[in-house]
């Protein structure tokens, strides 16, 4: 299979050289910057479990304009504000009939991709799988947990489901095909509720967030709020207890993790905030459902933002 993945983050980029060193075809695609050039010289590196380094050649381009018009599949892993602008300009030079697969954080994602390209298949996925880039070209994988993807159609898109599925496990990266596509996006955002913007406004790793009784009951809090929204919505989750699934994850499968958001705001970025916490925010009013938790997130992550330069 040949496999173009669109945003060279953490994710991305361990996706890339996972993929690639089980032999799959990857090309790589971003706007220039540091990380991207240290690829183009020394290949990318990947810190395994087992402190080992692994480095991998990757095709990269930085022009969408010099891309091929033959892959098979289309890896998203941009910041889900992003999804509009990119996509907009990559796919003018790629085949119409190139499925893709979103594994974005947040919600609507799949929605905006079908509204850009109503032609292509479109699979949504989600990860408890993570990483994060030590320097330029070097990314460390920090948590192992499993990825699930699904479709709004599973019947018609049942084989490429499968196929990316068997594709990303021999690849390291378990991965299962769930029939109900609103489950996986809602499970996947229920642990970044939990983590993403806790972590962002207190500068821990999501191990760390929990490792007090008032972490995990702030987890709790916000991870009820969420399910109490995907209830009122009828979406079932992937798993019976969220709030213990959540901290369980922290405790055994993503807990050296640095969160995405925590990550941009250290980088002094914006954030996914407003489709994560900001997501149940929005359901909350559109559902008369109070979400405080929520909401006090959102409001503490846009002010650090607004004020990166004015912070001590």
């Amino acid at each position: 299979m040949k496999v173009l993945i669109v945003g060279s983050g953490a994710m991305g980029s361990l996706f890339a050289g996972k993929l690639k060193q089980h032999g799959v075809d990857i090309t790589l695609l971003n706007r220039p910057n540091s990380h991207i050039k240290a690829i183009q010289k020394t290949g990318l590196q990947i810190v395994e479990q087992d402190g080992n380094l692994a480095t991998i050649d990757l095709m990269v381009k930085t022009n969408a304009a010099d891309l091929n018009n033959d892959y098979d599949l289309i890896l998203l892993f941009v910041k889900a504000f992003a999804t509009e602008s990119v996509l907009s300009n990559v796919l003018p030079f790629l085949s119409r009939t190139t499925p893709i697969l979103t594994l974005q954080n947040g919600v609507g994602n799949m929605e905006k991709i079908q509204k850009l390209s109503p032609s292509r298949n479109v699979v949504v996925g989600g990860t408890s799988t993570g990483a994060g880039i030590v320097k330029p070209g070097v990314v460390e994988q920090r948590a192992w947990g499993s990825t699930f993807i699904g479709s709004t159609v599973p019947e018609k898109h049942k084989q490429l489901l499968e196929q990316i599925a068997s594709l990303f496990s021999a690849g390291g990266i378990k991965t299962h095909v769930s029939e109900n596509v609103q489950s996986v996006i809602w499970s996947k955002l229920i642990v970044n509720v939990a983590y993403n913007g806790l972590t962002a406004v207190t500068r821990l790793t999501n191990g760390e967030a929990i490792r007090t009784d008032e972490g995990k009951e702030l987890v709790a809090k916000l991870v009820t709020e969420a399910v109490q929204i995907a209830e009122r919505k009828g979406i079932l989750l992937l798993y019976d207890d969220p709030i213990n699934e959540c901290i369980r994850l922290g405790i055994e499968e993503i807990g050296k993790n640095t969160s995405s958001m925590l990550t941009d705001v250290l980088n002094k970025r914006k954030t996914e905030v407003e489709v994560i916490n900001g997501a149940i925010v929005k359901e909350g009013k559109k559902h008369n459902m109070a979400t405080p938790y929520n909401e006090m997130i959102l409001k503490l992550v846009y002010m650090i933002e607004n004020s990166y330069e004015q912070r001590l």
